[in-house]
């Protein structure tokens, strides 16, 4: 598994949320959230589909899928989305290939290879996920492909 070290600006994402966790009682929204969000991004045309994660790694989070901005555009927002600011940050980008099923499994590889490489994630900084909105109706073939970003010191 391939990784790049970026430096990702600062931005804005407005989008929906909603708290998950992982476990046998496992609360998932972020397919939902992705749902609520293909509309919203294909009115207002956008290029990507963005969803953070906060804490990154962790069984209890806070999920956003909306999309990115520069600064605030209110023109945008629409009832029952949130607002979030991140400023610039140091990320470790993978790539997932293949059907969106299989995220997981690129997940435990992604932090195999964040761990053998001595990587620390930043806290208080979210993960982020980027899909380009021309694979919407393709998740669950080989050509799906979905960019984790990993905030790291």
């Amino acid at each position: 598994m391939e990784l790049k070290e970026v430096i990702k600006k600062a931005f804005v994402l407005v989008g929906y949320s909603a708290a998950g966790k992982w476990g046998c009682d496992a609360v998932y929204p972020i397919p939902s959230l992705w749902g609520k969000s293909i509309k919203f991004i294909s009115d207002h045309q956008v290029e990507k589909i963005v969803g953070v994660c906060l804490p990154p790694r962790s069984d209890h989070y806070f999920y956003t899928c909306g999309m990115e901005m520069v600064s605030v555009d209110f023109g945008k927002i629409e009832k029952g989305m949130t607002v979030h600011t991140f400023p610039a940050q140091k990320y470790v980008v993978f790539k997932h290939l293949g059907p969106a099923k299989s995220i997981p499994h690129t997940y435990r590889k992604l932090w195999d290879v964040f761990d053998k490489q001595g990587y620390a994630i930043k806290e208080g900084v979210p993960e982020i996920e980027i899909v380009k909105t021309n694979l919407f109706g393709k998740e669950e073939t080989d050509e799906y492909e979905m960019e984790i970003w990993v905030p790291v010191h």
